[in-house]
């Protein structure tokens, strides 16, 4: 879904989306205590990450041979992207992993490590995993390179490895990141209540930066279960202890949408495409625009992203899940299809299964396209889209009680969705009716 310059998606403090369910439902186990070390950086005193990567340059300044502080540099920096939007900063990471490398190319666990989420933000999760892999190898008990060998399995789509490797994990280093994990498996199969649960009860004992992002997943989860004022009062909080968290600038922009201030949302979402210019944050700028009749703001959000797809092949364009899905919405379907045939081709994950599906339908194949929309849902995962998706598909191929069914699932799952997706599939409930 994100290429790499532009994505904050794969931090080793955040869980990640995937999986098309193609396993017999099955609940994971709870995470035996979430009272451990922060697993991303381990800072273990609740400093802000700005504050480790100062700690971590100033020893480099003082020991410039220490590869395992070059690593544990390396991995800060691609944490930072998430909670400040600086893309750069993977340029500084890259750096400091090469450098670590030279210093000890072979026994170099951190190393292996950074490399791992430098490739899982670059989507390349086959890689990713083989590098988490090398790092345990050395160091079972890894905590950083535990929860990203997590996240690449989650987005192939491996599922009950997924649930193994959460297993691992919590017996091996528990804390905030495998339990935020373990939240995801719980959402992945439908079970929103259970993940607020879990999440809440981590929040209990995190402090600092742990804490700024255990309640901004909360919030999300509770703005999708339709509790917009306790998603409102989540987020006041974060916005207390940290200002400048992007996590919560988007989720603030998506309860905006859900409260029906398109005005708010279009000012968040402009602020956020300010510091984070993400394909997916740009689609959501210029949907927000187009639902409150500005279409001319809307095509200066939409012109970049067509351009940029023409210029990609469709491997790397398959990267690039949201702009195949804009493709299919807002320019040539052909190209979105090609995308989200090739990213299907590396790996069968939730996301890829929805994209395939939405593409094939877009681009005339409505029948082909239910196979993936139900391989999409199959979990009963909780997301609007999909479900919208599906049921869309479904209105196209005559299926009419299924696709109002389906649709009315997807449009009472998360009103915080694209204003514009969510016009879209009311037109069509609404026909259907």
């Amino acid at each position: 879904m994100r290429r790499y310059l532009l994505v904050l998606l794969v931090s080793v403090g955040l869980a990640v989306s995937g999986g098309i369910g193609l396993i017999p439902r099955a609940d994971p186990q709870p995470p035996t205590t979430t009272a451990a070390p922060d697993l991303r950086i381990n800072p273990g005193d609740g400093r802000d990450l700005d504050a480790v990567v100062a700690s971590l340059e100033e020893t480099l300044r003082r020991v410039p041979g220490d590869h395992v502080t070059w690593g544990t540099l390396a991995l800060a920096y691609v944490e930072q992207v998430r909670v400040s939007g600086d893309v750069s900063l993977y340029e500084l990471a890259e750096e400091a992993v090469d450098r670590s490398l030279e210093l000890e190319p072979y026994e170099n666990v951190a190393a292996f490590t950074a490399t791992s989420a430098l490739h899982a933000v670059q989507h390349d999760f086959g890689v990713a995993l083989d590098y988490a892999d090398l790092a345990l190898a050395i160091d079972p008990f890894h905590p950083a390179a535990l929860v990203l060998r997590v996240d690449a399995l989650t987005e192939l789509g491996r599922y009950r490895d997924q649930l193994a490797a959460l297993r691992t994990a919590d017996r091996r280093q528990p804390g905030i990141p495998v339990s935020s994990r373990y939240a995801y498996a719980y959402e992945l199969r439908g079970d929103l209540l259970r993940a607020a649960a879990l999440l809440r009860r981590s929040a209990r004992s995190a402090t600092g930066g742990d804490r700024v992002h255990v309640l901004t997943l909360i919030a999300d989860l509770e703005r999708r279960r339709g509790r917009l004022a306790a998603a409102g009062d989540l987020l006041g909080e974060v916005r207390r202890l940290d200002p400048a968290y992007l996590p919560a600038l988007i989720s603030r922009a998506r309860l905006a949408a859900a409260h029906g201030r398109l005005h708010d949302a279009a000012s968040l979402w402009q602020r956020v495409v300010a510091r984070a210019a993400h394909p997916e944050h740009r689609v959501e700028l210029g949907e927000t625009y187009a639902a409150l009749g500005r279409p001319r703001l809307a095509r200066q959000q939409y012109g970049p992203l067509a351009e940029e797809a023409t210029q990609l092949d469709s491997v790397a364009l398959g990267r690039e899940l949201d702009v195949a899905l804009f493709m299919a919405d807002h320019g040539d379907p052909q190209v979105g299809l090609a995308a989200a045939r090739a990213e299907w081709r590396s790996r069968q994950a939730l996301p890829a299964a929805d994209a395939l599906g939405w593409t094939l339908h877009r681009a005339g194949q409505s029948r082909a396209a239910l196979t993936y929309a139900r391989l999409a849902t199959r979990f009963g995962t909780p997301d609007a889209l999909f479900w919208i998706h599906r049921g869309l598909i479904e209105n196209a191929l005559g299926l009419s009680g299924s696709a109002r069914r389906h649709l009315a699932h997807g449009l009472g799952l998360d009103a915080g969705i694209s204003p514009w997706q969510r016009d879209r599939a009311e037109r069509a409930f609404d026909s259907l009716r």
